[in-house]
């Protein structure tokens, strides 16, 4: 299969890359410390810029699917709807006042309350996240406005079949485990919420210390943050956490699953077995997603012409996975193109000149991530979720040192099955799997 040719751009870059070394790019100022009974994680920069993500361990495992949503509407109402200090619109004009930019998300794994200002406002901000997080009151007008805004936008994914596919994907691959949840919920899941409901998960499942973390990176001092900390969290209450048992996929068969739809275009999804970030095999297998998603652009895109952007991408938490992603007119041949792919990278490997390129490729990454704020306190924290936040730090060297054989190896033990999820014309997409 002489048509999958991987390319590598800025020859310069990657010529400068070779004066970096992973040792350098584990060294850094980041500390682990205790306060009010709270754990911080702090990276300290000279950058006129301050990040703060409070986490809250469990995601979608928090509940069950009849309350999926519940921590998302939780932790927007947070930012949107008042708290005992700061009445909504006072809250959201000092917002705009001071530049901030404030969110509360959820996830599969988490849930985060994410804060980013310009230092100078440091005071200010800290007032907003600190009181969001201790006395939100989820004012009702608010909290109606809220969940109606985010049943509207679940309306409108649900409708548009590219932004369907993903969660029907996960639906199906990830079936009777956590991953099957849709932490922004579902229509008919969030017109059961009501702000009872949402107010008492939030004050009697997730705030709780034994469940918290915080992430702070930028230029603030230690003894600045440890003041403020204790002054507005030493009240929090540290209660009996579980973790729950999350354990990664292992798919056994190959299966698919289609939505049938009257569209032009189809939409195709294909789901692989993935290591987690603190599993020895996780940096070879990254590189492998790589050259994969290069293989299929380049196989797909530019070769056959069946679909405008196709990829693979991996989706990394207690379940990992990557998917093979295509939108075409032509579903049968394109699955066709993204198994060959698949087969021929289990099968070769590659050269050492490939492989110092793909590992300078993600080192130049890694070292434009570190540039960003909001990118340190992301992966600090996710990676925290997974076990250890120093798994952020230590990537790059970890990556450093894979070889091709190591990753051809972790390959083939991974992508044994794919779980196919297919948005479009149903014909056809019982012709495109074979059945």
């Amino acid at each position: 299969m002489k048509t999958i040719i991987l390319k590598f751009y800025g020859i310069g870059i990657l010529c400068m890359l070779l004066l970096i070394t992973a040792t350098g790019f584990a060294q850094s100022n980041t500390v682990e410390f205790t306060t009010a009974g709270l754990k911080v994680i702090l990276r300290q920069t000279q950058k006129e810029t301050l990040v703060m993500n409070m986490y809250f361990r469990g995601g979608t495992s928090n509940y069950s699917a009849a309350n999926t949503g519940i921590e998302s509407l939780a932790l927007s109402g947070l930012i949107e709807c008042g708290t005992s200090k700061y009445p909504a619109n006072d809250f959201n004009d000092q917002i705009d006042e001071y530049g901030l930019h404030i969110a509360g998300i959820a996830d599969n794994d988490y849930g985060v309350v994410k804060l980013s200002c310009i230092s100078r406002y440091t005071n200010e901000a800290w007032k907003l996240f600190s009181s969001a997080i201790t006395s939100p009151v989820f004012e009702t007008q608010k909290f109606s406005l809220l969940k109606e805004q985010k049943i509207n936008d679940l309306k409108g994914e649900q409708s548009n079949p590219d932004s369907r596919l993903k969660w029907f994907a996960q639906e199906f691959a990830f079936f009777g485990t956590p991953y099957a949840i849709n932490p922004f919920g579902t229509v008919a899941g969030l017109q059961l919420l009501n702000r009872d409901a949402v107010k008492d998960y939030y004050f009697n499942t997730l705030l709780n210390k034994n469940r918290m973390f915080l992430v702070v990176a930028g230029n603030i001092s230690r003894e600045d943050l440890e003041k403020k900390i204790q002054e507005a969290f030493a009240t929090i209450p540290a209660k009996t956490y579980t973790a729950a048992n999350v354990v990664n996929a292992n798919f056994t068969e190959e299966l698919y699953k289609i939505e049938n739809r009257s569209i032009a275009t189809n939409y195709i999804a294909g789901i692989i077995n993935a290591p987690v970030l603190n599993d020895p095999n996780y940096p070879a297998f990254r590189l492998a997603v790589t050259l994969l998603n290069g293989a299929m652009f380049d196989y797909i895109r530019l070769n056959k012409q069946l679909s405008y952007a196709p990829s693979a991408s991996m989706s990394e938490g207690k379940i990992s996975y990557v998917t093979l992603y295509a939108s075409t007119t032509q579903p049968a041949e394109t699955v066709k193109a993204m198994r060959l792919i698949l087969s021929f990278m289990k099968n070769k490997t590659y050269s050492e000149k490939t492989m110092e390129n793909v590992r300078k490729s993600h080192l130049l990454s890694y070292a434009k991530r570190q540039e960003i704020m909001s990118e340190i306190a992301n992966q600090l924290g996710e990676a925290e979720i997974m076990g250890d936040w120093k798994l952020a730090e230590n990537l790059a060297s970890r990556m450093s040192t894979v070889n091709a054989e190591e990753m051809r190896q972790v390959l083939n033990a991974y992508a044994k099955n794919i779980n196919w999820a297919y948005i479009g014309a149903s014909d056809l997409g019982k012709e495109s799997f074979g059945k």
